[in-house]
């Protein structure tokens, strides 16, 4: 177990290293938070390159019609489809050589109980010089394709709500909110509900877990079958390697060890008792540090190896001490029926998703 303080005054992370991981950055939240705090420093550092050679960005926002009655998968199709029809087309491919044009493209999906998916697609443009003059002509072009694209399909858009470009700084700050907010839900965020009953996938797998509601469950199972294989972003060919981001598949990111401090190793028995409440042990290392994560862990008996050697310990130390303020008041303010009953939950809706 790994910590790393945090500002002054603020909490900061904790994570597990050494476990098993699957890499997938729709269905697991430990996985997507590391794997998109990855991502998020690698769009820095295009955006960082370009404004070095006096380039431009305009971020796409394009989304389409859709009602309850949409399945994910169907959705997921018709967005596919649409993209293929609009970069395939030769305009796209005129405006690309014309203006030296390169994109990184991401889809986020959410959901609301009134229209049920929304899909919508995110491409970064990149140029290497200011073009602002030619984003109208070029923003007409994209939507004439991409909704061509959806009619094949079955699907539609508008121009008032189906396309979205901005330029310049707006563009930079909309694309990082993007990224930024896929590592945030799953780091805290994820708890708070959306604007307007939208739920991010994450926030569903919440209530699932919070209150093991059917719907929700069955919502998490059919987002967690229809984003398999989706890809977070997609870059252009070559400009990774122009840029100096480095390849590294999202398997190998959620393999890697969140570093800072490290507060503990935990041998495998003691390991099988933390993981149903392991939450509770990141919240205690998050607040108290490496102190308030040992004597978490001396609290319930729970066996730990020190950096320093390898003799196992569980050391006593007095939760009055000021290290362990926070942990104490946590502890007298908690009720225990509740958090039995919070425990338990852990339990129920995994077997289902």
């Amino acid at each position: 177990m790994h910590h790393t303080p945090g500002p002054e005054g603020e909490p900061g992370t904790a994570g597990f290293g050494g476990l098993a991981t699957c890499g997938s950055v729709w269905a697991c939240p430990v996985c997507s938070a590391k794997i998109s705090a990855r991502r998020s420093k690698d769009l820095e550092q295009l955006i960082n390159w370009n404004a070095d050679r006096g380039g431009t960005v305009a971020l796409l926002t394009l989304t389409m019609r859709h009602h309850r009655g949409h399945s994910l998968r169907e959705l997921r199709r018709a967005l596919s489809a649409a993209w293929r029809h609009l970069t395939q087309s030769r305009g796209w491919k005129r405006w690309k050589t014309d203006l030296d044009m390169d994109y990184v493209r991401g889809v986020e999906g959410t959901h609301t109980d009134l229209n049920g998916w929304h899909l919508h697609i995110h491409a970064l443009l990149i140029f290497p010089t200011d073009v602002s003059a030619e984003i109208p002509a070029l923003t007409c072009e994209v939507y004439t394709r991409w909704a061509a694209g959806l009619a094949k399909k079955g699907m539609s858009a508008t121009a008032e709500h189906g396309i979205d470009v901005r330029v310049g700084n707006g563009a930079v700050e909309k694309m990082g909110k993007y990224i930024s907010k896929l590592a945030f839900e799953t780091a805290g965020g994820r708890w708070k509900r959306g604007k307007r009953g939208s739920r991010t996938p994450f926030q569903i797998l919440a209530d699932a877990i919070d209150t093991g509601n059917e719907r929700d469950v069955a919502l998490w199972q059919e987002w967690e079958q229809g984003s398999h294989g989706m890809q977070q972003l997609v870059w252009s060919n070559g400009l990774k390697q122009r840029c100096g981001v480095t390849e590294v598949k999202d398997e190998e990111i959620a393999e890697e060890d969140g570093g800072g401090e490290l507060a503990g190793v935990l041998p495998a028995r003691s390991w099988k008792k933390i993981y149903p409440v392991a939450e509770d042990l990141i919240i205690a290392t998050r607040h108290g540090g490496v102190p308030a994560a040992r004597a978490w862990l001396d609290a319930r008996g729970l066996a730990f190896e020190f950096e320093a050697d390898t003799t196992e310990r569980a050391v006593q130390l007095d939760p009055g001490d000021a290290p362990f303020a926070w942990l104490k008041a946590a502890l007298a303010a908690e009720d225990p029926e509740q958090r039995r009953e919070r425990r338990r939950s852990y339990y129920r809706p995994a077997t289902a998703l």
